[in-house]
Parts: structure tokens; C-alpha cells; sequence
């Protein structure tokens, strides 16, 4: 039979359980998302280098190209005209294939980085004390209500709905303040 200061102190364990595992589904969601944005932030880095850089030498290409069959031509302005008529070219192709040449890649790329399942917790070290924790707020149930597999169900549930919680609440914050250091950069930009 419990007595009064068995079952507070069964309560408070399981209390001070469910905090500790809270915290711990809150630092690997956090080191997941930090895994996550330095995977696309990297990736988005070396598109904008190769992306201006590639531009340039592109520039200067057809430039060249312009000059030379201007002067096989005879007629420098009617090798420019060529030119300027392949890029266009160019152009309506690329708008015609942005689907599968842009939409595509960064779709299947976000897939990738952004699935769960696949995908082990980047700190191991984290996901094992996760595990730990949820055994021990879990037992510290089990002696609370008697043990019945009812119970681990309904604490299952309750952690997996709190991990959620937070998981949902850190996602928004992230998002938002990706959002407003964007919208600052932007916005700097303009002025």
C-alpha cells in the first residue's frame, strides 16, 4: 500500500522526468534544424557563387563570341544579333524546362534534407539520453498506477504530444526569425 510521501515522491520523479525528457526532445529537435539550415544555407552559399561566377565568365564568353562572328561576318552588330538571338533562345528554353531543371532538384533536395524517418538524430549522444529518459519517466509511471500496458500507451501519447508541441513551437520560431533576417537583408538591400 502507498503512503502519502511515496506517491509525492513518485509523483515528483515522474514530474522531474517528463522536464528532463522535454528538454531533451527540445535539444535534438534543435540540433536536427541546426543540421538542417547549415545543409541548405551551404548549399544556397555555393549556388550564389557559382551562380555569379559562372555568369561573369558566361558574359564574357559571348562577348568573344559576338566579336568573332562579327568579324567572320564582316559585320560586328550582326554577330552581336546572333548572339543576343542564341541566348534568347536560350532563355525560352530554360523557361519552358525551369520545371524539371529547377522545381524539380530543390524539391527532391528539401525532401531529402528535411525527412525524419531516414535520417538518425545528428547527436547521438542525444538521442540515447532521449531513450534513457522516456524508460525512466516511463517506470516512474508504471510504480505511480500499478504497471498496466494502458499506461505506457497514455505516456507514449502524452510525450509524443508534448515533443510535438515543441517541435511545431520550434519550427514556427525558426521560421519566423529565418523570415525576419531575410526580410532585414532584403530590405537593406533596397535603400
Amino acid at each position: 500500500m502507498f503512503g502519502f510521501g511515496d506517491t509525492q515522491r513518485q509523483m515528483q520523479n515522474l514530474l522531474s522526468e517528463t522536464r528532463n525528457y522535454v528538454g531533451l526532445q527540445k535539444k535534438a529537435l534543435l540540433a536536427e534544424t541546426r543540421d538542417k539550415l547549415s545543409v541548405i544555407l551551404s548549399q544556397l552559399a555555393i549556388a550564389v557563387v557559382c551562380l555569379v561566377l559562372g555568369s561573369t565568365v558566361l558574359v564574357f564568353f559571348l562577348f568573344f563570341l559576338a566579336y568573332v562572328i562579327g568579324q567572320a561576318l564582316g559585320n560586328n552588330a550582326l554577330g552581336f544579333a546572333l548572339v543576343t538571338a542564341f541566348v534568347l533562345l536560350l532563355l525560352v528554353l530554360f523557361w519552358f524546362m525551369r520545371k524539371i531543371w529547377i522545381v524539380g532538384p530543390i524539391t527532391n533536395m528539401m525532401s531529402r534534407v528535411f525527412t525524419v524517418d531516414d535520417k538518425p538524430l545528428s547527436t547521438e549522444e542525444v538521442a540515447e539520453e532521449l531513450k534513457d529518459s522516456r524508460t525512466r519517466m516511463t517506470d516512474s509511471y508504471h510504480s505511480l498506477i500499478g504497471g498496466t500496458n494502458r499506461a505506457t500507451s497514455k505516456v507514449e501519447s502524452v510525450s509524443n504530444l508534448i515533443g510535438r508541441g515543441f517541435a511545431i513551437y520550434e519550427g514556427v520560431r525558426i521560421g519566423a526569425s529565418i523570415f525576419r533576417a531575410l526580410n532585414m537583408l532584403f530590405n537593406r538591400r533596397r535603400k
